[in-house]
């Protein structure tokens, strides 16, 4: 499942998608509003759309667990020109071995649209064990070469994207000065006043933010937001 702003913004490439297509976390829980990564295909079921989820139900073709290699041999296609994986890995203990499984689902030049969420609200389901940075997918994926003018940030409510290195925060620090006067004295009354559990007294305050990353996975990928010498 994904955003409604992960499906507009992947929807803007959806000309670059080819089939096979692999759905990561496909199943489809009625008990709150879901987004399917489908419709960011505009026209259809584009071709073979296979779901795969570690629980049965609506949307689930086969039940896997992709940080186990071999449950690989469970799907019917070993390579796919298309991955989803939104807003999943977040929930997955073991990132590094789902990462390399998902490399391997994916054929050379193919797509890999990976949604993740870099700040936001505990969420288990069933459980809840990481947030990410652009250099920690780039770590994570080292065959896939993110294209930075497809991948984006946003943000909970809006559909305003942002670019990778714009990080929207409410910043308290040295940047204050720069808001406009009525927010810079709310905020030093607040400070003065210790409401809100002193939180105006932070450096800054982040949003509730994902990231929304294009990737293809090259012969000979290149970092786009770590350096190699890091690796």
């Amino acid at each position: 499942m994904a955003t409604l702003q992960t499906i507009q913004h992947f929807q803007k490439f959806s000309e670059l998608l080819e089939s096979p297509v692999l759905e990561i976390g496909s199943l489809i829980d009625p008990s709150y509003t879901q987004h399917k990564p489908l419709d960011i295909h505009q026209g259809g079921k584009p071709g073979e759309y296979i779901g795969v989820d570690i629980f049965h139900g609506e949307g689930v073709d086969h039940v896997i667990n992709l940080c186990k290699v071999e449950e690989l041999e469970k799907l019917p296609l070993k390579k796919f020109k298309t991955i989803h994986c939104h807003y999943v890995m977040e929930h997955v203990t073991d990132i590094f071995s789902m990462a390399k499984n998902i490399e391997a689902l994916l054929d050379d030049g193919g797509v890999l649209l990976f949604s993740v969420p870099f700040s936001w609200r505990l969420h288990r389901i069933p459980v809840d064990m990481w947030r990410f940075t652009p250099q920690s997918i780039d770590y994570l994926f080292p065959n896939v070469e993110f294209i930075d003018e497809k991948s984006a940030l946003s943000v909970r409510n809006g559909n305003k994207t942002f670019k990778i290195d714009q990080f929207p925060e409410f910043d308290f620090g040295s940047r204050l000065e720069s808001y406009p006067g009525y927010i810079k004295w709310y905020v030093r009354l607040l400070r003065k006043l210790k409401l809100h559990n002193n939180v105006f007294n932070q450096r800054a305050l982040l949003y509730e933010t994902n990231l929304m990353m294009f990737g293809v996975k090259r012969n000979k990928p290149v970092y786009t937001y770590i350096d190699p010498q890091f690796v």
